[in-house]
């Protein structure tokens, strides 16, 4: 009986250990900034520690979409970040950790257009395995990637090395610039999109087999 009872807490301990926080759905980024413990998952990825700042675009206007694709797990950003009138410009700021897989590629897209002497812009700052504010200095910590228009940059992706957590803010900016006499100048960025190229970290294989082992061992003392 004893030794029944040891098995059964080893497997509700090996059970709770690889338990995960709530999945994370589509809906604004001020639902984002209060999830329950502060985080969400996708296909076993945590996502926490969710940063929003705008002068002119509320964050109950911003969409968050959680992109699901095995492998390359990320969210897009819907929200009408625009400069429309000579010298007008926006400027928001979203961040976020991903945690629990082997991240090797950071990507960032970016749907947006531009005019006369307008621009877009998403300057992405990353950082490995540490908030992206007081990131150690290096190459080998973190760094930047961004998406313009123009020019035509639409995307931009880093490889690296596997990378147990990855922080990263990025800086969402659009102005229309000084303008120009007859020329109709303005920019808008109406998506942001970041993904993370990762595989599963060995410890979820480890635990997820502890407990299939566990369950088994169960079974056959139950038979007995």
């Amino acid at each position: 009986m004893n030794r029944f009872l040891t098995l059964l807490a080893f497997i509700v301990l090996a059970s709770s250990a690889y338990a995960t926080p709530a999945a994370c759905i589509s809906e604004s980024m001020d639902n984002y900034l209060v999830l329950p413990g502060g985080s969400c998952t996708i296909n076993g990825l945590t996502f926490n520690g969710w940063s929003y700042a705008s002068a002119t675009v509320a964050a109950n206007h911003v969409l968050v979409t959680p992109v699901t694709t095995p492998g390359l797990e990320g969210f897009n950003f819907n929200a009408s970040w625009a400069a429309t009138t000579p010298n007008d410009s926006e400027d928001s700021t979203i961040g976020f950790t991903a945690s629990g897989a082997s991240f090797t590629d950071l990507h960032l897209f970016l749907l947006g257009s531009a005019t006369g002497t307008g621009t877009a812009n998403v300057t992405e700052t990353y950082c490995f395995n540490h908030a992206v504010n007081g990131c150690p200095a290096g190459p080998t910590n973190g760094g930047q990637i961004s998406v313009t228009n123009p020019p035509p940059n639409f995307s931009d992706i880093v490889f690296m090395s596997p990378q147990a957590s990855i922080s990263v803010l990025k800086d969402i900016g659009v102005s229309a610039g000084p303008g120009a006499p007859g020329v109709i100048s303005g920019a808008t960025i109406s998506q942001v999109t970041n993904q993370f190229s990762n595989s599963p970290e060995p410890l979820s294989f480890v635990l997820l087999g502890t407990g299939l082992l566990g369950l088994g061992l169960l079974r056959k003392r139950i038979k007995l």
